[in-house]
C-alpha cells in the first residue's frame, strides 16, 4: 500500500496491486478537524477479491453487469459471446506504478492473455490519482492499441463514509443531486424509460439497494452532506463529459457507506447497440477523463 501526505493537509493511500484500489483519501477542514471521506475496512482489503465494500475500485471495460443470449455477465461483439463478471476485470487485476511523486500516483493496466480470453482488445489503461491543494484528483487515458475498433465502458465505485464524523447519525445525511433523467429499467436491463428528477436532497435513509440510475444530469457534481458534522464531500466530473450516468447504491439502510458512482453508461450498454451507450475507440484513438474529490465545510 501506497500512502501520499500533502503535508498535514490531506492524504490518501492506495494498493497498485489490488486493482489500482483506492483505500483513503482524508483532508482537514476549516473549522472541523480531519474528516475520512473514503470508507476504510482492513478486513474487507483482507477478503480482496471476494468483497471490495470500500474504497474506490475501478470499473473496466464495462459498468454493471451485461445480458448476452439471455444470460447475465456475458456479452457479445464480433458475432462471438464473452463471459465477463460484473464491472469488469480491472479491479481485480494487479496494476504497475509507472511514477511516483510525493503527492501523487500513477498506474498502468495493459492487456495481458488473461484479459484478452474475455476482452480480445490490446490497450493501455492509466490512472492517476493526484493531490492539490487538499482535493483529490483522479485522471485516467485509455489507449487502444488493437487495429480494430475498441468498446467499453468505465466507471468509478467509491464507497463514501456514511455519516462522516462519528458523532453523526447516518440518517440525516443526504445526498445533494442536480436535475437528471432518472432511467427505469426493463428485465435485463434491455431497455430503459427515462422520467425528469427536479433537484433534489436525497435522504441516504432512502433504500437504494436496488440502485437508482441517473443520466442527463444538469451539472456532473453530486455533494453527500453530513448537517450534524457540517462537512460535505464533493465529487465533480465536469472534466469527464463521457461520464455520462451516476449509480446511487447502498448495500442497505444501515451501511457504514453510500456509493456514487460516475459511469460512461448505463448497464447492459454491450447488449443496447441501438442505444450507443459504449464508446467506441478508435485505432490508436485515446480516452480522457479527469474527475475530482474534494472535502468542504458547509
Amino acid at each position: 500500500m501506497i500512502v501520499l501526505r500533502e503535508g498535514t493537509e490531506a492524504e490518501f493511500a492506495i494498493a497498485p496491486e489490488l486493482g489500482a484500489w483506492l483505500l483513503r483519501y482524508g483532508r482537514n477542514v476549516a473549522g472541523r478537524g480531519w474528516v475520512e471521506a473514503i470508507r476504510f475496512d482492513p478486513a474487507v482489503v483482507d477478503r480482496y477479491p471476494l468483497q471490495m465494500y470500500a474504497g474506490n475500485p475501478l470499473l473496466f471495460p464495462l459498468v454493471s453487469y451485461n445480458v448476452a443470449g439471455g444470460k447475465e455477465h456475458f456479452y457479445e461483439w464480433g458475432g462471438v459471446t464473452y463471459p465477463l463478471p460484473q464491472h469488469g476485470f480491472a479491479r481485480r487485476t494487479s496494476w504497475q506504478v509507472i511514477s511516483q511523486t510525493g503527492v501523487s500516483v500513477t498506474m498502468e493496466l495493459v492487456d495481458n492473455e488473461a484479459t484478452r480470453a474475455v476482452y480480445p482488445f490490446q490497450f493501455s489503461h492509466r490512472v492517476t490519482y493526484r493531490l492539490e491543494q487538499g482535493r483529490l484528483w483522479f485522471e485516467q487515458r485509455i489507449e487502444n492499441r488493437s487495429g480494430v475498433t475498441m468498446p467499453f465502458g468505465v466507471g468509478i465505485h467509491p464507497y463514501f463514509n456514511v455519516p462522516l464524523s462519528p458523532h453523526s447519525q447516518r440518517d440525516t445525511c443526504f445526498v445533494r443531486l442536480p436535475a437528471a433523467r432518472c432511467a427505469q429499467a426493463a428485465p435485463q436491463m434491455a431497455s430503459f424509460t427515462m422520467r425528469d428528477q427536479p433537484a433534489q436532497d436525497l435522504p441516504v435513509a432512502q433504500d437504494v439497494a436496488d440502485t437508482i440510475l441517473l443520466t442527463g444530469l444538469a451539472r456532473r457534481e453530486v455533494a453527500l452532506v453530513d448537517p450534524q458534522a457540517g462537512v460535505q464531500v464533493l465529487l465533480n466530473w465536469e472534466d469527464a463529459p463521457r461520464y455520462r450516468s451516476v449509480a446511487l447504491w447502498s448495500k442497505s439502510t444501515d451501511a457504514p457507506f453510500y456509493c456514487i458512482e460516475p459511469w460512461t453508461s448505463l448497464p447492459n450498454a454491450f447488449g443496447r447497440p441501438q442505444d450507443h451507450d459504449l464508446i467506441l475507440l478508435a485505432p490508436s484513438e485515446v480516452f480522457e477523463a479527469r474527475l475530482w474529490f474534494d472535502i468542504q465545510p458547509l
